[in-house]
């Protein structure tokens, strides 16, 4: 099957300082090759915009000189300023991870009872643009209830926040909450397909955590149609994040 335009909806950029790694423009680029992927959307690694916003403009800078490039902002966990911008106009989307919570380990609940987080969410919610949104399933619920109308983009199917199908289950009926497949498994990818629907699931390697071309290989080994494939390869990125068709 021809698979047309494929888009990695999930990947870092840069160093990570708590892992001492650095994904580096070629690298990603080697992946797309091999991989035979057209775009990336590329996200900072958190412990390293946490530190510094720098990253960030680092990160946009890169994807200006590379055509394949998309740059997702990373919310920083200091949004208590007036003038803080969580999504900037030059970024396609953005990504909360754990935010002032044990990083990949616990959400910080403190979080939603913090006097400026709706005057946050509602700056989110006017872009229109995703937030790849990581954290526990409680916590995740508790931010869907509280703020309809921003679009999250659940990574990795909810694994590193709980059981993939809680969340399944939870969201299923929310057509506001998608779901990206990095470093699931096919079976877990297939069910989320078939309840959830392929418009709402995007295809994600989580580089260097996968590579693109074993991620991608879990969603061309399904028995999907060439129009749901569309769907989750590149057509849901395009619609979520506005990208250039």
């Amino acid at each position: 099957m021809d698979l047309g335009l494929i888009i990695d909806s999930h990947s870092h950029w840069g160093p990570s300082l708590s892992m001492g790694i650095d994904v580096t423009t070629s690298q990603l680029q080697g992946q797309q090759k091999e991989a035979g992927v057209d775009y990336v959307i590329i996200i900072p690694f958190p412990s390293t915009a946490i530190e510094n916003n720098s990253i960030n403009v680092r990160i946009l800078s890169e994807a200006r000189k590379i055509e394949s490039f998309f740059p997702y902002h990373y919310i920083r966990e200091n949004y208590d300023n007036e003038g803080f911008n969580p999504l900037p106009d030059d970024y396609f989307g953005g990504k909360w991870h754990w935010m002032r919570g044990s990083q990949d380990s616990a959400s910080n609940y403190s979080v939603l009872r913090d006097p400026l987080l709706p005057a946050l969410a509602e700056k989110i919610r006017k872009t229109g643009k995703p937030v790849i949104f990581e954290e526990e399933l409680e916590f995740t619920k508790t931010f869907v209830d509280m703020f309809p109308g921003v679009i999250l983009i659940i990574p990795h199917l909810g694994l590193l926040g709980g059981y993939p199908l809680d969340f399944l289950k939870a969201f299923k009926n929310n057509s506001n909450i998608y779901f990206d497949t990095a470093l699931g498994s096919k079976d877990m990818i297939l069910e989320f397909v078939r309840t959830a629907g392929p418009e709402r699931v995007l295809f994600g390697s989580d580089v260097p955590f996968g590579t693109m071309k074993s991620e991608l290989a879990k969603i061309t080994g399904l028995s999907l149609s060439r129009s749901d494939m569309e769907l989750i390869l590149s057509a849901n990125a395009i619609r979520l994040a506005g990208l250039p068709r």
